[in-house]
């Protein structure tokens, strides 16, 4: 009887420690739903326009920009585009709103009146 018990035991207990584990990864595999606005920006370039905020809202990236942009580009991959890409939309009045994917990442480049791209 005392073996049953003790095998009984070691079961159930793996079981739970299994069941703990799994959920642990399957949290961590979810997304959570936290945006991030980080960008970087290439310091040696001398950028006419600078990107001042990128915010994701409602299934659209805003971006904002100062100084002169011209256009703008947004990709999902992280190869830069060359300046003649198809990927490049025109800003007004430093702001661009495009449609957006969540859970994506994005890769944003600016073009200034001068054809700099960063």
């Amino acid at each position: 009887m005392k073996n049953n018990n003790s095998t009984s035991f070691i079961i159930i207990s793996g079981i739970v420690i299994l069941c703990v584990f799994a959920s642990v990864i399957a949290l961590n595999m979810l997304p959570n739903n936290k945006e991030s606005t980080s960008y970087f920006v290439k310091v040696e370039d001398e950028l006419e326009a600078k990107i001042d905020s990128i915010d994701f809202i409602n299934g659209e990236i805003i971006l904002k920009t100062i100084g002169n942009p011209k256009e703008y580009c947004i990709k999902t991959t992280k190869s830069e585009p060359d300046i003649s890409n198809i990927c490049w939309k025109e800003i007004f009045d430093n702001k661009a709103i495009t449609k957006a994917y969540g859970y994506k990442k994005y890769y944003v480049w600016i073009k200034d009146k001068k054809g700099n791209i960063s």
